[in-house]
């Protein structure tokens, strides 16, 4: 019995070269440039499996390296369009693409971080089973990823609104400083998480091309103040000093109480001479305000809440229903004063 002859299979490139016309021969080098690609993916399959959510990873680890569960801070651009009363439907749609933008540039600065602190999020209680610092997805994967999310939401805030287009950038830019040495600096760590706070708003302002007041502004930073003082209160209280930054030892329980006071205290008042000064006929919304700090302060003080402040806006029913009949009663009077 003779040999069986082999079954030649051609190569990407050959089988790509075949189906192209003799007419177009000049893009037969895509055919060769396939065939790198493809032997490329045999040698370092998991290099190129990030690009396609393929392999042995759930495409799932990569939505959570993005933190969905902190988007709710990027609910802060809306509060331009509400407190400036623009309620139109193109407004509320560039408002909508900013979030989502939001959400893609902050979930990029998430994985960044994480990739810095894997090796302290490891020991910490929570932080120990993010994506990265589990295992579960490669730095190198992470990075790629994070890499590409920039330059997608970079392209789009661009072709959106110029204005916008730099505080993304800002932002980054903030974020990583903040990452790799604000974040170890006593006092300075909290202002950078405000001014992350301050610029979701300003973007949000931008993208729909209306005055910015300062009084918003101010109630918007003592608020983010108060919440990262609140989360550092929390941080030093409860969780064991091995597992926490550095940074966190060198508060005390007694000065974060003071600035717990003081940013909550601005807040009301920031926002009540915003209302007085600019939109007086507002002024039933002070309740929900002062109501919805009370009940964070009772969060914090008696129930050793505050260290995951995105998740007490979902989770807590009280300061959930707050809001909502905070946004209904401006709603409500800016449409009663159109009748």
């Amino acid at each position: 019995m003779g040999l069986e002859e082999p079954i030649l299979v051609p190569s990407p490139a050959a089988r790509i070269n075949a189906s192209i016309p003799t007419s177009l021969n000049c893009y037969r080098p895509m055919g060769s440039m396939i065939n790198i690609l493809f032997r490329i993916q045999m040698s370092s399959q998991a290099s190129l499996d990030i690009l396609f959510f393929r392999g042995k990873l759930s495409s799932m680890e990569y939505v959570r390296l993005l933190r969905p569960k902190q988007w709710t801070k990027n609910l802060l651009l809306f509060a331009g369009a509400l407190f400036s009363f623009s309620f139109h439907l193109d407004s509320l749609l560039r408002v909508l693409i900013g979030f989502i933008l939001f959400c893609g540039i902050s979930g990029a600065v998430y994985i960044i971080n994480d990739i810095a602190d894997r090796e302290v999020d490891r020991l910490h209680p929570t932080k120990k089973d993010r994506p990265i610092a589990s295992g579960r997805v490669g730095v190198t994967q992470a990075l790629i990823f994070a890499i590409l999310l920039i330059l997608a939401v970079f392209v789009t805030s661009f072709l959106i609104d110029r204005g916008f287009f730099w505080i993304v950038i800002i932002y980054l830019v903030i974020n990583i400083l903040y990452t790799f040495w604000l974040k170890h600096v006593v006092i300075l760590d909290i202002f950078v998480i405000a001014f992350g706070f301050i610029l979701r708003a300003v973007a949000g302002v931008e993208i729909i091309d209306v005055p910015l007041s300062k009084w918003f502004i101010l109630t918007t930073l003592f608020l983010s103040l108060f919440l990262a003082t609140s989360k550092r209160r929390h941080e030093l209280l409860y969780i064991e000093e091995e597992r926490r930054r550095k940074v966190v030892n060198l508060y005390t329980p007694k000065l974060l109480d003071v600035f717990n006071t003081i940013f909550s205290t601005s807040t009301i008042v920031m926002f009540a001479l915003y209302i007085i000064t600019e939109h007086p006929e507002y002024w039933v919304s002070m309740i929900f305000v002062i109501y919805g700090i009370l009940r964070y302060l009772y969060l914090v003080y008696a129930t050793g809440g505050g260290g995951e402040p995105e998740k007490i806006l979902i989770n807590d029913p009280y300061i959930l229903t707050d809001v909502i009949l905070f946004i209904l009663n401006i709603v409500i009077i800016y449409l009663w004063k159109g009748v």
